[in-house]
Formats: structure tokens, sequence, C-alpha cells
């Protein structure tokens, strides 16, 4: 598809392009009705200035970027930084550009997708931290920009889900468990709205049914992925049901909080509660003589993201869907259920 230019818009409005830049820009010396109509223009052709295009002998640089809604002022887990340091790291061997970009619900709403593809010259994007109700979710399904979307099931084409297997990983974990004799399992799940949480919860009563052990609805409660919303939500889950014997906690993160409210209630891990968490962040083997764990790695993650972006890039085919590798690490925060 052609690309609007800012001489379309120009045409359009029927004004100078020095006009249409100052109006984009905020210059004052633009009247109101003209600035208005160079808006409903903009809109209207889907316009977005190409700020970071770049050519030579007409043949623009391939840019991949990582979209996140994940990136905060601390960043306990290092996911996010695993990501960007593996596809940094794939775009500098592959010779491409490398560009990191924060969304939230509000930017979104603000800039569609294909725009900001537009603005910022992207090539493809690896995604991340998206739920099935953010605006961009839709678009990005329904563009053709290639894009390798992190632990999100995905359909249409040149978009390819890079995961692992997370119903088979934590249906090990609680599986887990129930060999060392417990059968009143809680489970601190992520976000109502990730594609993620749903799958490690299916993974969680696949193990439960399994081994014929029933499974109490009221015994899930979601925290976001929040430790301090994990801590607040076990507390409150383990005075209410207090014949609860181990937890399986959907992040490293969210296993941090449970097991400070486990320390708060006057118990003990594993003693009294054990407790799984899911992705071996950094800190997990220093803490509570070491959380026992799920291990995957965002860093290979980042890295394989970009070079299925790369080969959709280059016409190859992918596949719907990249599984890498899982393993479940024992530490010290599980053992036998208590008598």
């Amino acid at each position: 598809m052609k690309r609007v230019s800012i001489k379309d818009v120009a045409r359009e409005a029927g004004v100078s392009i020095t006009t249409v830049s100052r109006a984009l820009n905020g210059y004052s010396d633009v009247s109101e009705s003209t600035r208005q109509r160079i808006r409903e223009v903009v809109e209207r052709l889907d316009y977005a200035p190409d700020i970071n295009a770049r050519s030579l002998g007409g043949k623009a640089e391939t840019t991949i970027a990582l979209l996140t809604s994940e990136l905060t002022p601390t960043n306990e887990s290092g996911f996010v930084y695993g990501l960007i340091s593996g596809l940094f790291q794939e775009c500098s061997e592959l010779g491409c550009e490398f560009m990191l970009l924060a969304t939230n619900t509000v930017k979104q709403e603000k800039l569609s997708f294909r725009q900001l593809c537009k603005k910022k010259n992207l090539s493809g994007l690896v995604v991340t931290g998206l739920k099935v109700d953010d605006p961009y979710y839709h678009e990005i399904l329904d563009c053709d920009i290639p894009c390798a979307i992190i632990d999100m099931e995905v359909r249409g084409k040149r978009k390819c889900n890079v995961t692992v297997d997370n119903i088979q990983a934590s249906k090990e974990a609680v599986s887990y468990l129930i060999g060392l004799g417990h059968r009143k399992i809680g489970m601190i799940n992520g976000g109502k709205m990730a594609d993620v949480s749903g799958q490690r919860y299916s993974g969680y009563v696949a193990a439960l049914v399994e081994a014929g052990v029933p499974l109490v609805l009221d015994y899930t409660r979601h925290c976001d992925f929040l430790e301090d919303k994990s801590y607040e939500q076990t507390m409150d889950l383990l005075k209410t049901y207090p014949e609860i014997t181990a937890l399986f906690c959907a992040s490293d993160l969210m296993a941090l909080g449970a097991l400070r409210a486990i320390e708060e209630l006057g118990l003990q891990a594993p003693e009294d509660i054990s407790v799984v968490g899911f992705d071996d962040i950094p800190v997990a083997k220093y803490v509570y003589k070491g959380v026992t764990t799920v291990r995957q790695s965002p860093m290979r993650m980042g890295i394989e993201g970009g070079r299925v972006v790369w080969e959709m890039l280059q016409g190859q085919h992918v596949e719907s869907k990249l599984v890498l590798p899982h393993e479940f690490i024992v530490r010290g925060t599980t053992g036998p259920v208590r008598e």
C-alpha cells in the first residue's frame, strides 16, 4: 500500500507543505480553522509523520522494534530486560536497526498501531505485555506487518507466537506438588485478560483433574503479576482457607509476595506451605532457601522473536507458533505435605 506523504495532506487540504508541518508541530501562526482542516485530512488519509525513515539509494533500513506495555520504573523480574538484550543481539547480528517502544492503553487510543509503524518506519516488531482487551491486540492481528508476539495466541498473516508450553509447564509444577502429597493447592494467577494467565490456569486444572484432586474455584486469586497484590491476596486466601498446604504462582514475583504473606502469618515454607513460582527470575535462587520454579529464558525469546520477524521480512514461511524449552527447577520452597 502506498505510504501517504505530507504532500498528499497538503494537496488535499489546499495548503502548502510548510503550513501542514507548522500545524502538526503546534506553531501558533496557523489559524484554528486551517489547523482543524488539516487534522481532518490527516485522520481521513491515516497519515503519520515518518520521522525515522532513512534511505540510501532509495532503500530504507530494516528496523525491528520491541513494543512493550510492561516497562515500569522497577523491573524486578528482569523479563523485559531479557527480551531487550536478546532482540538487540539478534538485530545486531542481522544488521537491523533496533528500537524500544513503550505503550499503554492511553497511547494506543491516541495513535493506531498502523500509524505507529508508519511514524517510526518499522519493518517488524516483537510485542510483549498486551492484553486481549488492549486496542492494539486486534489491530496487530489484522495488519500484515510481521510480528512476533510473546506468550499470546495469534492468527493472521505474518504473525508468530513465541512462547514456552505454559500449559504443560504449569501441569508439571502442580503435579510435582501433588506427588509430595498436597491435595489442597491454591493458585496465585496473573491478570484475567492475559492469555498466559489462562494457559497456566489450564495446566493447574489439568494436573488436579488427572490426579483426581477436586478443583476448588475459590482457591484461585488474580494478582496481575504484581508482588504487593499477591501479598495481599495470599494473606486473605490463607486466612479464609487455612487448609491450603501449597500454592502455585504464575510468576516468581507473585511467589515472592506469597512467601512474604506466609511469613507474616507466622508460617514457614515449605514446612507449613509449599510454594512454586514461574520464570526463574535472577533473585529466585537466593531468597527463601531458593524458590522452586519453572525456568524460561526471556533472552532466548527476544533472539527467536527477532529471527522469525527477519524470516518473515525475507518472505520465508514461519509457523504461527514457536515453542521454546522450559525446565522445572526444584529448590527450597517445596516439601512434603505437613502432617
